[in-house]
């Protein structure tokens, strides 16, 4: 008996309890999806004169989207995206050379809706050079080469696909009285200094020695004199990767014959001797050079 009413009494109790208790509110209120985020990009050192920035790779990015709380950027660049409440953030590239990047941002709200942008950066990160490679080319200060015209295959090429002058190389001083073997190349590590100290006259290719005199017509083995082929100054960089280097130039800069490229591969160094290939039609180009006091 005693049990019979206990039942029921603590039931009613149960039930008065519940309904006197406020109900938890586990609405998210308004939804609002968050606004198309509108995305502003600054490259570190971009101006007229670097379109691509300073070389540094560096750039700053800012979010604007409305009623977002957090951003998932992809830089485009095979890393892992970030991820944050930050809207301005830095960030460094680690490529080499000039590439373009989407960017891609994903900016989410209130329960994780969210809304997309993307936009193209085109940015340019100078490559950093092996200590070893600078030291030989400019002694960590100045530091002279020539042609070293005495060693068999000191100028050469052969087709693009191989790294040897399988086409013809040349014997010791093969070239004399031309104009290459009296060449200077003083490489200047202050400030990446290049003077090719010419004593007037060049030699290469007649169709590319245009850059140096404009009125050249024809093509062929070539020694241009005079004025035209002074002693001339200009910069030069590094290019390359953990296994291929390069020695660059902006303008006019070369090593042995003037063939207009401007960009030569290391394929040999030691403190006093380089062998260096670049790329021109109808195929690869070869040049030895020696360290000289």
């Amino acid at each position: 008996m005693i049990r019979s009413i206990i039942y029921p009494f603590l039931l009613a109790v149960i039930l008065l309890f519940a309904s006197g208790c406020d109900k938890n509110d586990y609405s998210f209120g308004d939804l609002t999806t968050p606004g198309k985020p509108v995305l502003t990009v600054t490259i570190n050192g971009k101006d007229a004169t670097h379109p691509y920035g300073d070389g540094t790779g560096n750039i700053q990015l800012s979010i604007n989207s409305a009623h977002a709380y957090n951003y998932k950027v992809d830089f485009g660049d095979g890393q892992q995206p970030k991820t944050g409440t930050v809207s301005n953030i830095s960030y460094g590239y680690k490529h080499t050379g000039t590439k373009k990047f989407t960017i891609t941002v994903i900016a989410s709200g209130k329960a994780g809706i969210s809304s997309s942008s993307t936009v193209d950066v085109e940015i340019y990160r100078a490559f950093t050079p092996n200590p070893d490679l600078v030291k030989m080319l400019t002694n960590n200060g100045i530091k002279k080469w020539r042609v070293d015209k005495d060693a068999p295959g000191h100028l050469g090429v052969s087709s693009a696909d191989v790294f040897t002058p399988a086409w013809w190389a040349a014997g010791p001083n093969e070239k004399d009285g031309l104009g290459i073997y009296d060449d200077v190349y003083t490489f200047n590590a202050s400030g990446n200094v290049f003077t090719h100290t010419t004593n007037n006259d060049l030699f290469g290719k007649k169709e590319y020695l245009k850059d140096f005199d404009p009125t050249l017509t024809s093509t062929g083995d070539y020694t241009l004199t005079g004025p035209k082929a002074a002693e001339y100054t200009e910069t030069f960089g590094y290019d390359g990767s953990a296994t291929t280097e390069f020695i660059t130039f902006p303008v006019k800069g070369h090593m042995g014959m003037y063939l207009g490229t401007h960009k030569f591969q290391v394929l040999e160094r030691t403190d006093t001797h380089m062998t260096l290939r670049c790329v021109q039609d109808p195929g690869a180009w070869y040049v030895k050079i020696i360290a000289i006091q």
